[in-house]
């Protein structure tokens, strides 16, 4: 399969001679921005016990597990969470509601799978509250797991 694509890649470059001009070289600064975006304004308003877990150890046969993000409303009005996004397919978001108002705690959860994953896996989940364009939040997940 890979001699195929090795193929059909060089049998592109060949007979497309703007092939180099459709690609676009994005500069670090963009990629990095895409990967760690600036977090929403009202980031302190949603207070995490933490945003990082990792030192995971997982196995491939491991049925999945889930880990929860506590956090507070530490802000003045309502924390409408209206979406979770993760990076990876293997790790599914949920949270248990959607409306918390101030000082009220709420807890988020993800559900990572290590089936096909080897080494090191860093996962995100980006938190977005209201209208916001912009994540309130990044919770991350570091799993090492062995074949």
């Amino acid at each position: 399969m890979k001699v195929l694509r090795f193929i059909v890649l060089v049998a592109v470059l060949c007979f497309c001679k703007d092939a180099g001009a459709q690609l676009k070289i994005l500069p670090q600064s963009q990629i990095d921005s895409i990967a760690n975006p600036p977090l929403a304004q009202n980031a302190g308003t949603m207070r995490f016990d933490k945003i990082l877990i990792d030192g995971v150890r997982m196995s491939q046969e491991d049925a999945p597990r889930t880990f929860e993000y506590s956090f507070e409303n530490r802000g003045s009005s309502a924390l409408v969470i209206s979406r979770l996004v993760s990076t990876c397919s293997c790790a599914v978001a949920a949270y248990d509601k959607r409306v918390v108002n101030p000082g009220e705690r709420g807890v988020i959860r993800l559900t990572y799978s290590a089936k096909g994953r080897v080494g090191t896996n860093l996962q995100r989940v980006f938190v977005y509250t209201g209208d916001n364009t912009q994540p309130t939040a990044i919770l991350r997940l570091e799993v090492t797991t062995a074949s």
